[in-house]
C-alpha cells in the first residue's frame, strides 16, 4: 500500500504538470494567424489590436519563438484583418506615383501640403523606405495622382521654378518616370518597377494646391466631427 503522503504528492505533481500544459499553445497556428494579418497591416497594429507586445508578434512571426502562452495565443487568434485599424496596404505603388509626380516638378513639400499630413510620412514613402501605408493615405494619394499627373507645378516666382527644378533634378538623377510613363494595370502590384526612364514633360496646365481640399476642410465651418468633439 503506497504512503497516502507519497500518493499525494503524485497526484499533486499529475495536477501541476496538467494545468502548466494548459498554459502553452501551438505556435505554428498562431505564426500562420499572424502572417495573414501582415498581409495587409504591421507589426505594432497587430500587437496593439491583440494588446500583446510588438516584439512579440515579431518573434512569433519570424520563428523566434517556439512556444507561446495560450493567453498569447488565443489574444492574436481573435483577431481579424477589420479589427486593426487603419488598415495597411502595400505601399509600392503610392511610392511611384509621388515619385512621377516629382518627375512633372512638384516638390515633396508641395506633395506633402496637398495630401494634409507630415513629411515624416511622405519622405519615407518616396525613397521606398516603407513597405506599407495606410488605407486611407494610400486612397488620398491616388486622388492627388489622378488630379496632378498631367500638371506642373506653378513657377511663376523664382522660388517656385528653382523648388520645381530640384524636384526635376532629383527625379531625373533616380530616373524615376512621370506618370505618363506608368503601367497603371501593373501599379499596384507588390514589387511593381517602371522600365520607362525620366524624361521632361511640359505637361497640359498648372495643378491645382489644393485639389483634395485639405485646407479647406480646416477652415472653422469645415471642422470635422473629432475636433468639434475635441473643441
Amino acid at each position: 500500500m503506497a504512503h497516502p503522503r507519497l500518493a499525494y504528492n503524485r497526484n499533486q505533481a499529475r495536477e501541476i504538470t496538467q494545468d502548466a500544459w494548459h498554459l502553452w499553445a501551438n505556435v505554428a497556428q498562431a505564426r500562420d494567424h499572424v502572417a495573414k494579418l501582415l498581409e495587409t497591416s504591421t507589426y505594432q497594429a497587430i500587437a496593439e489590436a491583440a494588446n500583446v507586445g510588438q516584439m512579440t508578434v515579431w518573434e512569433i512571426a519570424n520563428g523566434a519563438r517556439r512556444v507561446i502562452t495560450a493567453e498569447t495565443a488565443k489574444a492574436l487568434l481573435a483577431v481579424q484583418p477589420a479589427d486593426i485599424q487603419p488598415q495597411r496596404v502595400d505601399a509600392n505603388g503610392s511610392t511611384w506615383r509621388l515619385r512621377s509626380l516629382m518627375a512633372m516638378g512638384h516638390t515633396s513639400g508641395r506633395i506633402t501640403k496637398a495630401l494634409g499630413t507630415s513629411s515624416n510620412i511622405t519622405g519615407p514613402l518616396i525613397r521606398g523606405e516603407r513597405a506599407t501605408v495606410r488605407a486611407p493615405l494610400r486612397d488620398d494619394i491616388n486622388r492627388l495622382f489622378d488630379a496632378w499627373w498631367d500638371k506642373r507645378p506653378p513657377r511663376q516666382t523664382p522660388p517656385g521654378k528653382a523648388a520645381a527644378c530640384k524636384a526635376l533634378q532629383r527625379a531625373a538623377v533616380n530616373n524615376w518616370p512621370c506618370p505618363a510613363a506608368l503601367d497603371e494595370d501593373e501599379l499596384d502590384l507588390p514589387g511593381y518597377k517602371p522600365t520607362a526612364r525620366w524624361r521632361y514633360a511640359q505637361g497640359t496646365g498648372i495643378a491645382d494646391d489644393d485639389p483634395l481640399a485639405k485646407k479647406r476642410q480646416k477652415q472653422p465651418d469645415r471642422l470635422t466631427e473629432t475636433e468639434r468633439e475635441a473643441g
